[in-house]
């Protein structure tokens, strides 16, 4: 009996360590793909700025957002279909690659219509209509894109995607650097990034090709009707809400040239750009979990909140250090990307850079109500979100200009978090949510007034000293419970055990 006690606890503590093992490897590829990718896009607004100057910093992250809007909804949510279904069955990878990319393109056509008259209808100026123009042309791209690394995440194949997004966005770079240096108009920023999206996507079709094979896909390149319409009648909701909430993430700076001139769109833009390359982690985490969340939810949904409690643990652990430290250091990093001229982002940076905590919380708690099928009560929510962010920053960005547009940015997160928090509490699981956050908060509060203190040394010097002084703090207060620790040192020694076999 005592044996067979210790063997299922040994059983249940492998599994633990495999979930663990499975987060911990799809979070680390996907965050290192997600840095190649937004960490071009940060590229880009540097050399834009350096190149340009600030009125088409303000012209790219108009012109982008727009672009990300209509990129976010070309695939008519189809990617969450598309992860969901191949992580529960992966013989269906190659019909949902197939059909899933069909539906994309006509929509990508649709959409690129739409954009380009939008565009026009709205009178923009010549630089932001050319840009416009350029983006649409990429939309069916950008959807492909978006739809093989959909297939690759289901299969929990994403150490692929970091080739993929490296050689992609440094090729786009380089077209978009000659292109820059040639004197051609903002419109290159969107041609380079057209450029990382195809070489992405073709050695990603590639991965693909091979993957159906090992797991036993049947290649069938003719798309079914009635199979793409049930994907799509299912990825309705999934639509709207990644509409929504690109919407609540792109819209203030869509609605800004409403409320300020174009330089001071590209003022706010510079900040902006950095803290959302600073927040790449957390949809990142988010995606390389679905699968896991989707099969807890189906199979041990009474220990489903001790999985979010775990993974906003993690998550807060990562992203508060990070805020603590731009905020500190916000004017060393505009000075160091964007060069004189741009002192104003600063102030915006300090901000904005908060909005990504409450952002990361939310991202945890509109996975749950994904894999545990409730994306319709998500849309309301993030609808209500959308909303509130509109009339705030109308509002506030009327009355105290870009600092009241950043404020409007971190109270419409947490406006959402509360919404999305308050439904998963009262009718999917049970979280401590202050349990998940007060021992990394003061961890992080910690370090940050250790970065605060020594602003005037070296960045170098201020980087290894508060990375050092969280480090204590965490080992000081405990974060990890001891079995997260069991589970990191066997974690570890798997690792290493690969290492020695590899080498061997």
């Amino acid at each position: 009996m005592v044996r067979k006690v210790e063997k299922e606890r040994s059983f249940s503590q492998s599994k633990k360590v495999d979930t663990a093992a499975r987060v911990i490897k799809n979070s680390a590829a996907l965050f290192t793909a997600s840095l190649f990718a937004k960490g071009g896009g940060l590229i880009v607004a540097v050399l834009v700025a350096r190149y340009l100057d600030p009125s088409s910093l303000g012209i790219y992250g108009i012109v982008l957002a727009l672009a990300l809007l209509f990129e976010i909804i070309t695939p008519f949510g189809q990617q969450d279909v598309v992860v969901r279904a191949i992580a529960r069955d992966q013989s269906l990878m190659f019909t949902y690659w197939v059909n899933a990319s069909v539906t994309t393109i006509l929509f990508a056509l649709g959409f690129g219509v739409i954009l380009a008259s939008f565009a026009h209808l709205m009178s923009y100026d010549e630089r932001i209509i050319m840009a416009v123009y350029v983006a649409a042309i990429g939309l069916p791209v950008a959807g492909l894109y978006l739809i093989a690394q959909a297939v690759l995440q289901g299969l929990e194949r994403m150490e692929h995607l970091v080739i993929a997004a490296f050689i992609g966005r440094v090729l786009g770079l380089f077209i978009l650097w000659i292109l820059l240096v040639m004197g051609v108009g903002i419109w290159s920023a969107f041609v380079g990034r057209i450029i990382f999206q195809l070489t992405s996507f073709l050695i990603l079709s590639w991965v693909i090709l091979q993957q159906s094979k090992q797991v036993g896909s049947t290649p069938d390149w003719r798309p079914k009707v009635n199979f793409c319409q049930a994907i799509l009648s299912t990825a309705v909701p999934f639509a709207l809400q990644r509409f929504l909430t690109e919407s609540l993430a792109r819209i203030n700076i869509i609605i800004l040239p409403m409320i300020v001139a174009l330089d001071m769109v590209g003022i706010f833009n510079g900040a902006d750009r950095v803290s959302q390359t600073s927040a790449s982690i957390i949809p990142v985490v988010m995606m390389s979990i679905l699968p896991v969340f989707s099969r807890s939810f189906k199979n041990f949904k009474s220990k489903s909140g001790a999985l979010i409690s775990q993974t906003l643990k993690f998550l807060f652990i990562v992203i508060l250090p990070f805020v603590f430290i731009v905020t500190a250091i916000a004017d060393k990093i505009i000075l160091l990307l964007y060069g004189p001229g741009y002192e104003a982002s600063v102030q915006v940076l300090q901000v904005i850079i908060w909005s990504q905590v409450f952002f990361a919380a939310d991202m945890v708690m509109k996975q749950s109500m994904i894999a545990n099928d409730n994306e319709r009560a998500m849309v309301w929510r993030s609808a209500l979100g959308t909303i509130m962010s509109i009339a705030l920053t109308v509002v506030l960005g009327k009355m105290y200009g870009l600092f009241g547009i950043s404020i409007a940015i971190v109270v419409a997160s947490v406006f959402v978090l509360i919404l999305d928090a308050s439904f998963v509490l009262k009718y999917i699981t049970k979280i401590d949510l202050a349990q998940a956050a007060y021992k990394p908060f003061l961890c992080a509060l910690l370090s940050g007034a250790v970065s605060f203190s020594l602003t005037k040394y070296n960045l170098f010097i201020l980087l290894l000293i508060t990375a050092t002084a969280y480090i204590i703090a965490l080992l000081l207060f405990k974060a990890f419970s001891a079995a997260e620790m069991l589970i990191m040192r066997q974690l570890f020694y798997r690792a290493w055990g690969r290492i020695i076999k590899i080498k061997g």
